[in-house]
């Protein structure tokens, strides 16, 4: 059986905050047709059947759910859950709450200084409820993971950004670099020039010891290659592209797959093809046999340079940003400033 390694679950929509960059164009209230506690326990028992080793329950606010201490106590206890809310619901007693049903890490999003943090997040106070949140989750012995988008809003200050980071002292740091879907628009994303350069300062702080990584930045592998830290591996000829020294290439629906409020299956958060429901057929069954899983775990089927290009079976390119820039989630990566190999050659060629 093929299994992912992580599946989201999009547990609602409902948030508090208003997000400039929001892949869920998150509503303050939930919607009618949320997946039920029987059905989420349900989802979950195949999960866990089937392989999956990690669980994480998001939203929106996944708080904003009133079973969802139910869920995360259901869920814990049969695999590795974590939890990703919004930061803006947790004090001392629901972080006491979050402790006792037993997942495994939090996620709190913090992407720059007060100010950058406010402005991004859409909401006045939300770095001191995200600070909130974290002092009390790390008061009652829950583990930390801060999670940084990366945007036009806070590329320029990327050592401060690090510096507020490490000031909360967490577990893992996973930086994201902005996809436009949802609210976030191409106007917010940072170009391919300034992406090179966020990669090699993330590989210079793994470097100095600080477990940051990224994630939808495929790229890093070949990033961090070129700064000779480390060599891509070889194609797994058994199933789809594999992890190398920490960077992986794009997880969309290899290794990776995300789950809506409704029950709809999808590569990925910010990848907008569906691929079943699991209202209708078990996840199991969606991720093993949808052709839209099935071609993103095969890299023969990348257009493009990125079909050619020597990293194509550890980096692959960004699905949901060729999707949201040409139309074609297998397209090369219009974001990506590297030209392979081949390339090179047949340009070289054709001057002589």
């Amino acid at each position: 059986m093929v299994a992912p390694y992580v599946v989201v679950l999009e547990s609602t929509k409902a948030c508090d905050l208003a997000c400039r960059h929001c892949r869920a164009n998150a509503l303050p209230n939930r919607l009618p047709g949320e997946l039920t506690t029987e059905e989420v326990k349900s989802l979950v028992e195949d999960l866990s059947s089937s392989g999956v080793k990690l669980f994480v329950v998001s939203g929106g606010d996944a708080l904003k759910r009133d079973d969802i201490f139910e869920i995360l106590r259901y869920s814990s206890r049969r695999l590795n859950t974590a939890l990703s809310p919004s930061g803006s619901r947790i004090n001392l007693d629901v972080a006491k709450k979050i402790k006792e049903t037993g997942v495994s890490i939090v996620s709190i999003s913090v992407d720059g200084p007060e100010e950058v943090h406010d402005e991004f997040r859409g909401v006045k106070g939300a770095f001191k409820m995200a600070k909130g949140a974290i002092e009390s989750l790390k008061e009652v012995g829950v583990p930390v993971q801060i999670n940084t988008t990366i945007s036009k809003y806070n590329v320029e200050k990327l050592d401060l950004l690090r510096e507020v980071v490490e000031g909360f002292n967490p577990a893992f740091w996973d930086i994201f670099m902005l996809i436009p879907t949802g609210r976030a628009t191409k106007e917010m994303m940072i170009s391919p020039d300034q992406a090179e350069i966020v990669m090699k300062r993330v590989t210079e702080w793994r470097s100095d010891g600080l477990n940051v990584r990224m994630t939808c930045a495929p790229y890093l592998v070949r990033v961090m290659n070129e700064l000779n830290v480390t060599n891509p591996l070889p194609p797994d000829r058994i199933y789809g592209r594999r992890s190398v020294n920490g960077a992986r290439g794009c997880m969309a629906g290899n290794g990776y797959a995300f789950i809506s409020y409704d029950g709809t299956v999808y590569p990925c958060g910010f990848l907008p093809t569906p691929a079943g429901n699991v209202r209708i057929r078990r996840f199991s069954e969606i991720y093993e046999t949808s052709p839209i899983f099935r071609s993103l775990r095969n890299p023969s089927s990348l257009g493009g340079k990125c079909g050619i290009c020597e990293y194509r079976s550890v980096c692959g390119g960004c699905r949901a940003r060729a999707f949201s820039l040409t139309g074609d989630l297998m397209d090369e990566d219009p974001f990506c400033s590297y030209v392979p190999r081949t390339l090179r050659v047949l340009s070289h060629d054709k001057r002589f």
